[in-house]
């Protein structure tokens, strides 16, 4: 007959219901390497536990936004670098054109017409989806497409002026086509409405920035139609990187239109001096957005390593030593089955092996 309600038997089945939970717990620490599911279990370090994985998120956070607005900068960068290139090459095409005119006016408007739907083209780029130069209307083209800009108001228009030398001196066409291409009106311009209603002040466009840092972001974006860091506006100018882009390779896309008789050198020199312009300030806006480039790196660095030092203070507080979590692990199943061997023995205890 077994023994029932014998104080041995009950405080050691209690010690191994005890055991048996620290057991489980210890098997949950060693698995996960955390010391508890939930801030409760923390006890007093539970409230900063939340302070600081709040901190490390905001961080990581930080983090991202500046390393994506990296790789945007840079895709930015790319486009301009060849915008550039472009301006270079054309305003040297030109310039090797002066004097041998009636030979190569047909093959720099050739290769002109082919620079200005590539200048189009990149101007209307997009990331990830957005358009690159699109201020404040990422969503919609910020220009028209390469194959439209030749049935633009702005390229047509220029070609009406164009086909006016000789009737009028080089200074008056290059004049009246810098108006063109300085132009927002809609039957004109090649930009869209936003950005001509932008350039004319009419509706709110903040460049794109991002935050990196409490009260602090990093403007990155860039205007189609206007400079998102000025410089001077010199006499051979619209005041506008791309207008000026635009302006010079249009008229030289358009340069076998001009009468035969007429002479095209003060009106290449005009030009060359616009895409040069166009140049100076595709290098500035590149060399203003390369500062913004390096106080995105510096921001995701630093907001980088403070969140990996946030996460190592929440593993001290949040997480177990898992070689130490093992060793109690197996020295607690030790005493558990020792204890249940226990159980066992005294299950088995009758009243005449107790009165022995």
């Amino acid at each position: 007959m077994a023994i029932s309600g014998f104080r041995g038997l009950d405080s050691t089945m209690l010690a191994a219901m005890q055991l048996r939970s620290r057991f489980n717990e210890e098997t949950r620490q060693a698995a996960s390497g955390m010391r508890t599911d939930t801030y409760a279990g923390l006890g007093s370090d539970a409230r900063h536990s939340v302070s600081l994985r709040g901190e490390f998120l905001r961080r990581e956070a930080l983090a991202t936004n500046a390393s994506q607005a990296e790789a945007r900068v840079s895709y930015t960068q790319t486009i301009l670098t060849r915008l550039s290139d472009i301006a270079t090459a054309m305003a040297t095409s030109a310039d090797d054109g002066l004097g041998v005119l009636g030979t190569d006016r047909n093959l720099i408007a050739e290769n002109a017409r082919k620079a200005l739907a590539e200048v189009t083209g990149l101007l209307g780029e997009r990331y990830q989806g957005e358009a690159v130069f699109g201020g404040s209307d990422p969503e919609n083209d910020p220009i028209v497409s390469p194959d439209e800009i030749f049935k633009s108001g702005l390229y047509t228009g220029v070609r009406g002026e164009v086909m006016k030398l000789g009737t009028i001196d080089a200074a008056a066409v290059l004049a009246s086509t810098r108006a063109l291409a300085s132009s927002d009106d809609t039957s004109v311009t090649p930009f869209s409405a936003h950005a001509a209603a932008s350039s004319r002040g009419e509706v709110d466009d903040p460049r794109r920035s991002v935050t990196v840092a409490d009260g602090v972001r990093v403007e990155i974006g860039l205007y189609p139609n206007r400079d998102s860091s000025p410089l001077p506006v010199g006499a051979e100018s619209t005041g506008s990187w791309s207008r000026d882009l635009l302006h010079g390779l249009s008229v030289l896309s358009n340069l076998d239109a001009a009468p035969a008789a007429s002479d095209t050198g003060a009106l290449l020199k005009g030009v060359i001096a616009t895409l040069r312009s166009a140049k100076d300030r595709v290098d500035h806006e590149a060399g203003a957005l390369g500062y913004a480039e390096q106080r995105l790196s510096a921001a995701r660095a630093q907001n980088t390593e403070v969140a990996s030092q946030l996460e190592r203070q929440l593993g001290d507080l949040e997480s177990v030593d898992l070689a130490e979590a093992f060793v109690r692990l197996q020295t607690t199943q030790s005493h558990l089955q020792a204890s249940y061997k226990t159980l066992a023995m005294l299950g088995d205890l009758t009243l005449t092996s107790f009165l022995r």
